[in-house]
């Protein structure tokens, strides 16, 4: 069975089938509960209850909303899964969850990769993910086992199609996210958007947030990268800037004092950048900070903590 046709079956035959066997442990979960996924009949419930994922010894993967005061921890514990799984296959750390947003759920541990483009083979991703230690044969046979391809498939160039969700067992990513450049904050004094500036006088464009904080607390790097602005930007005061590999930038601005020089390779949350002060436009201790992408454009930088 393709990884296409494994995808489909997570929500709608293979339930079907399964459903029957939970329903007898499982009260109240009916066989026709996972009807709604068959395209052959109505809409029922939008998505399948946290109990079936544990109840049902195949891989199964659907789409989880959000609800008030979930977290991270306490979906992948409903699903049967572990944060790091969720993490890898989402491409997001969860640091901020809002409510009513979607989750990729599923009750495997490991990466449920989605294949980006038609012909990507199994030789490729085996090679691409195989961690150190692991044997690529035997990597291999596990993917094709987990996700019932032919036995065929070890022996051809197995292609995949675009779209297609491939479980690679005990998979992990290690994301390179955006974090606060602060240790712990408070709030947030001014957001991204238009807003009227206390001692310009009128309304402008405001690229970053501002976060006030006591004068001379450590900043931090974002995401790791190289420097390539350390010195005084105009109302910007003592700024830094720092590059990522993705061609993005983040800029700290007001800052006290500077503790890095253009060119120098910085960590994430490890390398002290300089330290919260007033300098520039600042009516007060404050960290200026902002995303700008690989284009040039600016973005809510509260929006991509955790996120790429």
């Amino acid at each position: 069975m393709s990884a296409g046709r494994w995808k489909l079956a997570a929500v709608s035959g293979m339930l079907l089938g399964t459903a029957a066997i939970s329903a007898a442990t499982a009260p109240g979960i009916s066989p026709f509960y996972y009807a709604r996924f068959s395209v052959l009949t109505p809409p029922g419930p939008s998505e399948p209850p946290p109990e079936a994922f544990r109840l049902i010894p195949r891989l199964i993967n659907a789409r989880h909303k959000v609800a008030k005061g979930e977290d991270v921890r306490s979906i992948a514990s409903a699903y049967g899964t572990d944060i790091r799984s969720l993490q890898s296959t989402n491409s997001n750390e969860f640091i901020f969850m809002s409510r009513g947003g979607y989750i990729r759920v599923y009750n495997g541990k490991g990466l449920l990769y989605e294949v980006t483009r038609d012909g990507e083979t199994l030789d490729g991703l085996a090679k691409r993910y195989l961690g150190k230690g692991r044997d690529l044969r035997s990597f291999k046979a596990e993917i094709v086992e987990d996700n019932e391809l032919a036995p065929s498939s070890l022996l051809l160039s197995y292609k995949f199609s675009k779209g297609d969700r491939v479980y690679l067992p005990a998979v992990y990513v290690d994301l390179d996210t955006y974090r606060m450049p602060l240790r712990s904050f408070g709030r947030i004094s001014s957001g991204f958007g238009m807003r009227y500036h206390p001692i310009l006088k009128r309304k402008i464009f405001h690229a970053g947030c501002d976060i006030p904080m006591p004068l001379g607390t450590p900043v931090y790097p974002s995401r790791s990268g190289t420097v390539v602005y350390s010195a005084w930007k105009g109302g910007y005061g003592n700024t830094v800037e720092v590059r990522h590999k993705d061609g993005s930038m983040c800029r700290y601005g007001h800052l006290s004092a500077l503790s890095v020089k253009v060119g120098d390779i910085v960590q994430k949350s490890k390398t002290l950048l300089g330290k919260v002060g007033s300098t520039g436009l600042s009516t007060g201790p404050h960290l200026h900070f902002e995303i700008i992408t690989p284009s040039g454009k600016s973005v809510n930088p509260l929006a991509k903590i955790g996120k790429k």
